[in-house]
């Protein structure tokens, strides 16, 4: 019996090139996303921190007495902890410093000048207290409060932006002792509330009056309210207890409720009214990227003023 052996036929390894090539894509776009996969990364990993937090709060919470500052002349030591002014890299606790000054005229006026420095100056936006060419107003008070299963908190203020306005501004909820009084930063910040931005700025296409939450800087969600913030209004922001590790805030405008968000909760909760110059910028979403990308610089955009009325923190029976 004769047995013929065939040669062999040799088969090109067609599975490598393909597996290198999904790799090469794969990587190709994660970093030509790498800004949206950090955002989502942020805010992520403080969600889950601020839930292992919520966990360890003690249920038997008492809520402060009521707060308020009518702006009479002077800012109330009982609501305000301290100020800070942000310019050519520095902090200043006095009312006035650089380019930016708290000044009562009726009502509180955070203004901003003309930065005669600014084109010499950095936009290091990693380096602390802040850049050079930052220039913001703050004010931390109203400190301590905490939704509770019986309890919401609520704060009301007026306001209003000047003309000219540019930059941001607004009043937000953040966690207790976010902000040192040198302007650096204790804790991740965590906001939800009021913000204005400017014309020129836009936070996922939204600019004017809008609320907004953001986690560890990071926005979340962010819903225009559709009212003029150069007019008159008084403003009610409100948390409210879902669960354990979960709050519920809303934002109404003369007493009509313009938007509603689920929350993680913060915990012991102060207030932070402030404006500044920043220029803000969601790039256009190309076709490649999962979301929207944004760019923070600022800007020297001359004379503005935010404008607050009257302002009042209380705990409210639900």
């Amino acid at each position: 019996m004769v047995f013929t052996i065939m040669p062999r036929m040799k088969t090109k390894p067609r599975l490598l090139p393909i597996l290198l090539l999904l790799l090469a894509l794969l990587l190709s776009w994660l970093g030509l996303n790498y800004r949206q996969i950090i955002a989502y990364g942020t805010i992520w990993s403080e969600t889950s921190r601020l839930y292992q937090q919520a966990l360890r709060l003690p249920s038997d919470f008492q809520n402060p007495a009521s707060e308020q500052d009518l702006f009479d002349g002077g800012l109330s030591s009982e609501f305000w902890k301290f100020t800070t002014i942000n310019g050519a890299g520095q902090v200043s606790n006095d009312p006035a410093w650089h380019a930016a000054a708290i000044a009562f005229e009726h009502n509180i006026l955070l203004q901003h000048f003309p930065d005669a420095d600014f084109a010499n100056e950095n936009a290091d936006l990693f380096q602390s207290p802040a850049a050079d060419q930052y220039n913001n107003v703050t004010l931390i008070g109203g400190s301590g409060f905490r939704p509770t299963p019986k309890e919401d908190v609520v704060l009301k203020f007026t306001s209003r932006v000047s003309e000219d306005f540019y930059g941001s501004a607004g009043v937000i909820f953040q966690p207790e002792d976010t902000l040192r009084k040198d302007g650096t930063f204790a804790k991740p910040f965590d906001m939800f509330g009021f913000a204005v931005m400017g014309n020129e700025s836009d936070v996922e296409g939204v600019s004017g009056a809008l609320c907004y939450l953001a986690l560890n800087w990071t926005p979340v969600h962010v819903h225009s309210l559709n009212v003029d913030a150069h007019t008159w209004y008084e403003y009610t922001i409100r948390l409210r207890w879902l669960n354990a590790t979960v709050w519920q805030g809303t934002v109404s405008v003369d007493g009509e409720e313009l938007c509603r968000m689920t929350l993680p909760a913060f915990g012991p909760v102060e207030v932070q009214a402030w404006s500044d110059n920043a220029l803000v910028t969601t790039l256009p979403r190309h076709w490649w990227e999962v979301a929207p990308a944004l760019e923070m610089g600022f800007q020297n955009g001359g004379e503005k003023q935010y404008e607050l009325g009257s302002i009042q923190i209380h705990a409210e029976a639900r």
